[in-house]
C-alpha cells in the first residue's frame, strides 16, 4: 500500500526542535556582529569628523583642532563642530607633533587655514583582513585623511 502524502509527528518535531536552535543561538552570533558594525561606523564617523574639522579649518580661515578623551572615549572639534564616540577597543594615538596634551588620556590635531594639520595617527585595535589594527591617519603636509581597516 502507497503511503500517504505528508510528514510524520516525528519529522516535525526534529524541524521544530532545530529551529528552536537556531533562534537560540541567533541572537549571539548577531550581537557580536553589531558590536562590530558599531565599532566600524565609529571609525568612519572619526574619519569623516576629521574631514570636515579639516574643511572648517580652511573655509574660516583659522585653526580647528580636534580634541580626543581617550578616558571618556570622545572626541571633538574645537572652535564647534563635529563630535563622536571612539570604539570600544584599545586606541592609541601616536606621532602627533605640537599637538595639545592636557593629560595622559587627552590629545588633539590641530588643522590649519592653509589645509595642512600637525599630523597624527590613530591606531584602533580591531581586527582587519589583514590582521592589522585600524589606522586613521592625518597627513601633515596636507591634511588629507586617510582610513585603513
Amino acid at each position: 500500500m502507497p503511503r500517504p502524502a505528508g510528514f510524520t509527528l516525528l519529522e516535525m518535531l526534529v524541524v521544530i526542535t532545530v529551529m528552536g536552535l537556531a533562534m537560540l543561538a541567533a541572537p549571539r552570533v548577531g550581537g557580536a556582529w553589531a558590536d562590530g558594525a558599531r565599532d566600524r561606523a565609529a571609525v568612519q564617523e572619526l574619519g569623516s569628523g576629521l574631514s570636515r574639522a579639516r574643511f572648517m579649518a580652511v573655509a574660516m580661515r583659522s585653526p580647528v583642532e580636534v580634541l580626543f578623551d581617550l578616558k571618556e572615549r570622545t572626541w571633538r572639534t574645537s572652535p564647534a563642530g563635529p563630535k563622536g564616540r571612539l570604539p570600544d577597543v584599545g586606541i592609541s594615538v601616536l606621532g602627533i607633533d605640537g599637538a595639545t596634551v592636557r593629560d595622559a588620556s587627552t590629545s588633539a590635531i590641530q588643522f590649519y587655514p592653509d589645509g595642512g594639520s600637525s599630523g597624527g595617527t590613530i591606531l584602533i585595535d580591531m581586527p582587519t583582513s589583514r590582521g592589522k589594527p585600524t589606522r586613521v591617519a592625518a597627513d601633515w603636509l596636507s591634511g588629507r585623511i586617510e582610513v585603513r581597516d
